[in-house]
């Protein structure tokens, strides 16, 4: 279950020019971490949608923050609206 969600573009992140996308993800802990990033894998292949990276950041006070980069804006919002 999400807690929310922030999108940016990651300034560091440049690909061929363009900014890479990134999304900011916290979810409650009712799952494992790798429960989580299986969910979201399994959702991502089901759509098509490649994802440059996919990592947890950190876990506090019973959330986990993960982050998503996507070469296409497209992309990143449709996993931000899914996941957030």
């Amino acid at each position: 279950m999400p807690v929310s969600v922030t999108c940016h573009y990651d300034a560091g992140m440049f690909r061929r020019g363009r900014t890479l996308k990134s999304v900011v993800v916290s979810r409650d802990g009712n799952l494992s971490v790798a429960d989580h990033l299986a969910e979201m894998r399994a959702w991502l292949a089901e759509h098509d949608i490649p994802v440059r990276e996919l990592v947890m950041l950190h876990v506090l006070n019973f959330r986990v923050v993960f982050r998503a980069t996507f070469d296409s804006d497209a992309d990143a919002d449709r996993f931000a609206a899914r996941f957030g």
